[in-house]
């Protein structure tokens, strides 16, 4: 299958089949003997590119009785009446209306669509792609992957209003709470708590600052300076969790209706609402899809369904690892992982499952853990990134390492594998505070490269999360649309790194079996993990 994948309004991403994938090449080969000047579609692979198209922009101004209202917004499915096949695209019109049932003018609003088995025991899901046409009109893509009854999901998650509320509350810096302690070790009574910062703050003189930031990693962490303690004498830090209310007052009385029912995560009533019917394909199937090898025209890619407990990639063979294969594959190799806890449950599950013992040279934490199995030579080291990091722990301040000195200081090879997670925490941050980050952190993986041939890196993107009890701070400092944010920009600084895999677990989250959770089921991991071994081990 051929795809065109560009960044819609407010991030929604926008993809256009070009055709079904690899098993219909056959369906368009007697067309294309008379368009010699058309390229061929790809065969047995997705591509993915990326033309200059720029996003609609939400610059106009904010009419609260202009938000979209699901009840009267119109979902019709086109074609309705065609005769659907297994790798067809089943599309979807979406026409946003007010609560007057007027047609809306602008674009902007985030939907999360769906395709689900209407068989139960199937257990078949797939995600939609929405292009966003910036006039209110929305076209959403179903690539059809198995066959029988289809019906279709798509849910309103923020209107355009509430979006541009989180546009605005995302650029203003050190919204969140953070404190770190201060101690004289001579002196066990002296002691200080001082509030830090996770970017610039201009109402701190220098000379009430204690600076730790690294410009070498464009990391900023800033502390006021305690009256009667060095810098030097920091210890630990943490995020001060009942300060989280202080978002509340960047938002108005009218803007925080935008994040209740019905304008929050209100799914959309599909006309017409029968099951639509999948049929076999006609045509020859390919009995294999290519190895994951990692080129960038794979790397980012996350097309494809689940079904029952197992998902199932549209763009490379990815296998389903038995305990004997993970061991053979990750033998005499060490997988280092850094970044949120997201990705500490990878490490985690690898410790059950190899298994791995816990190595006691390392003292055990939640910010660094370390486990190996001496039988197969596996070593699997995990360790948080740096601040800023929201935990309710008090965690020591030089346990945290910066991406870019951990890369710096590895000797890497082809039996190192590195796999980096970074987005969870950073929801609340100014996008172009994260986004600088990653760059930092992708110098660093090209001098790795350079300086080691043959190093494996991965970076993951994000996935949908829970909201604590539906409260409203949580949604406007982690929705997933922020999150969503975060995995666009992951795509567009690593997709086209030769250098870098980009493991895409977004569209696997928007549709997986199991509840929306920032730390997924077992399910969820397991089949992230059977991506990342289908990479190291594509044989």
């Amino acid at each position: 299958m051929e795809a065109i994948t560009w960044r819609g309004a407010a991030g929604v991403t926008i993809m256009i089949f070009l055709t079904s994938w690899s098993v219909f090449y056959q369906r368009y080969k007697s067309w294309d003997s008379n368009h010699r000047d058309v390229p061929k579609p790809m065969v047995s692979k997705l591509r993915l590119i990326q033309p200059p198209v720029q996003p609609c922009l939400l610059n106009q101004s904010l009419f609260f009785d202009q938000t979209t209202y699901p009840t009267y917004t119109e979902v019709v499915v086109l074609n309705r009446d065609h005769l659907y096949r297994k790798g067809d695209v089943l599309t979807v019109k979406v026409v946003a209306r007010d609560k007057e049932g007027r047609s809306k003018t602008y674009g902007g609003d985030f939907f999360r669509a769906r395709l689900v088995s209407s068989d139960r025991s199937l257990q078949a899901s797939s995600a939609g792609h929405v292009t966003d046409h910036c006039n209110g009109t929305y076209t959403v893509q179903f690539p059809l992957y198995w066959v029988g009854n289809v019906s279709i999901k798509i849910q309103l998650v923020h209107p355009s209003e509430a979006v541009k509320v989180l546009q605005r509350l995302r650029q203003i810096p050190n919204k969140r709470v953070f404190y770190c302690k201060f101690k004289d070790k001579s002196k066990s009574k002296s002691k200080s708590t001082q509030q830090c910062f996770s970017s610039n703050n201009p109402s701190l003189p220098p000379h009430r600052q204690c600076d730790f930031s690294k410009p070498e990693a464009n990391g900023t962490w800033i502390c006021e300076k305690p009256e009667k303690l060095p810098c030097s004498a920091i210890t630990k830090c943490q995020w001060y969790f009942k300060g989280i209310t202080r978002v509340l007052g960047f938002v108005s009385e009218a803007e925080k209706k935008l994040f209740k029912k019905p304008y929050l995560e209100t799914e959309l009533e599909v006309d017409p609402k029968e099951p639509i019917r999948v049929l076999e394909t006609e045509l020859p199937t390919p009995e294999h899809l290519p190895a994951c090898t990692g080129n960038a025209r794979e790397s980012g890619a996350s097309l494809g369904h689940w079904s029952g407990k197992v998902w199932k990639s549209a763009v490379c063979n990815v296998r389903v690892f038995t305990k004997e294969e993970i061991r053979q594959c990750l033998a005499n190799k060490t997988v280092y992982m850094q970044g949120d806890s997201t990705i500490r449950q990878w490490s985690q599950r690898l410790q059950k499952v190899v298994p791995l013992k816990k190595d006691k040279r390392a003292k055990d934490s939640k910010v660094l853990q370390v486990g190996y199995n001496s039988q197969w030579n596996i070593s699997v080291r995990y360790r948080f990134h740096h601040l800023p990091i929201q935990t309710k722990t008090w965690h020591n301040f030089y346990g945290y390492h910066y991406t870019v000195d951990e890369l710096d200081a590895t000797q890497g090879g082809p039996n190192m594998v590195i796999v980096l997670s970074l987005w969870a925490h950073f929801t609340a941050e100014p996008l172009d505070m994260f986004r600088s980050r990653l760059y930092a952190i992708r110098s660093a993986i090209h001098r790795l490269l350079r300086r080691s041939p043959g190093t494996r890196v991965f970076v993951r993107t994000g996935t949908t999360r829970e909201h604590k009890k539906g409260k409203l701070e949580y949604y406007l400092l982690s929705s997933d649309w922020l999150a969503y944010q975060i995995t666009e920009v992951i795509r567009e600084i690593f997709r086209e790194d030769p250098d870098v895999v980009v493991l895409d677990t977004w569209d696997m989250s928007v549709c997986q079996p199991g509840k929306d959770h920032v730390h997924p089921d077992q399910t969820m991991v397991d089949n992230l993990l059977n991506r990342l071994f289908s990479h190291i081990c594509p044989n």
